[in-house]
């Protein structure tokens, strides 16, 4: 029950972050690249979440989800630049099963668009270190971000590759 609530409170929210974002009290700014979010995860030692609700689960999931990410220019051009990730994701959906992951994620991302961070990963079996890595490729107005991330947990790990877009 607890992570039916869970779920649905991650589902609120990724629903509500666009309708703020384009509130006319909270607008974008050229440092805010949030956007939209898909990939695939590996499930390593199987998803705890998933036991816990006596239910099976295929290792490989799929996810669905936002990105809320702020930029902090350092004034340098030579400087990586430090940023700050949220992530919401839901994996699972293609299984019938509904995993809600919330990331926070502290990072540096260089002029040549390769970027590294860390941070908390809370989903329904508890908390974890996330670590990430990635590269955001200009794709005309857009940009496209692919990001690998490790999370190790008490039975192994979850692999995952995620991409989406955003403006530039």
């Amino acid at each position: 029950m607890q992570i039916r609530h869970g779920f649905f409170l991650l589902l609120g929210a990724l629903w509500l972050v666009p309708s703020i974002a384009s509130a006319q009290i909270f607008q974008l700014s050229e440092r805010d690249r949030s956007g939209p979010r898909l990939g695939v995860a590996y499930i390593a030692g199987g998803s705890v979440t998933a036991e816990q609700l006596g239910q099976s689960l295929s290792p490989v999931v799929s996810l669905f989800g936002w990105q809320i990410e702020h930029q902090f220019p350092t004034g340098e051009k030579n400087l990586p630049m430090p940023i700050i990730e949220v992530v919401g994701l839901i994996g699972g959906l293609e299984q019938g099963r509904s995993l809600p992951s919330l990331s926070a994620i502290i990072g540096l991302r260089g002029s040549s668009g390769w970027e590294a961070g860390l941070g908390p990963t809370v989903t329904g079996a508890g908390a974890q270190l996330a670590f990430a890595v990635g590269k955001t490729v200009p794709l005309g107005m857009l940009n496209v971000p692919m990001t690998l991330a490790v999370a190790p947990g008490r039975r192994g790990a979850s692999i995952s590759f995620t991409t989406g877009f955003t403006r530039q």
